[in-house]
């Protein structure tokens, strides 16, 4: 049996659990390939959805208050990948996503106080890889094949199969061969 395989074997009963647990505000298939100590956390209002053959490492941590989260087919979390949704998270098919990435749709307000925040989608295409270490912050839209480099921090628009570096607009297109 291969790695996979035993994963997706182990990742059975915690799915079921999130299933009942949260019924139909849960759409995810039974088979998923998910590492250890992987976390979903929905609240009352959340609605989360996987699509087949989600795959993760160690420590995937998912946290969905009062937003929906949609993460498309075949899509890969590496080891400590968080991801908190307030509104409206959506991650398209086959995306690849390294060490220690953050994505966020929200930020606190400070000005209007403890407990406020700020909330904008966050959007990401098909076929997108995200380096390690890298942050998408609320609002951020990356077209479909961009590869976002590592440790860059992303608020805004990054256009399809384009290299974002860095946190500025760091952006050129992709040539063949990177």
């Amino acid at each position: 049996m291969n790695e996979l395989m035993i994963r997706a074997a182990c990742s059975l009963p915690r799915i079921l659990w999130w299933k009942l647990r949260y019924g139909g505000k849960l759409n995810m298939p039974l088979v998923q390939a998910l590492g250890k100590h992987t976390e979903l956390h929905l609240d009352a209002r959340a609605k989360a959805s996987f699509g087949k053959e989600t795959v993760s490492r160690f420590g995937l941590f998912v946290r969905v208050e009062g937003g929906s989260l949609a993460i498309g087919e075949k899509c890969f979390f590496n080891t400590q990948v968080s991801i908190t949704c307030m509104e409206r998270i959506v991650m398209g098919s086959r995306c690849q996503v390294a060490n220690n990435v953050v994505i966020v749709d929200h930020d606190h307000d400070y000005r209007a106080g403890w407990g406020a925040y700020c909330t904008e989608p966050v959007v990401i295409g098909n076929d997108v890889w995200i380096g390690a270490n890298a942050v998408i912050l609320k609002g951020s839209r990356i077209g479909d094949g961009a590869v976002i480099a590592a440790g860059s921090v992303v608020r805004g628009e990054v256009q399809p199969h384009s290299l974002y570096l860095g946190i500025s607009k760091g952006q050129r297109p992709l040539k063949s061969g990177e």
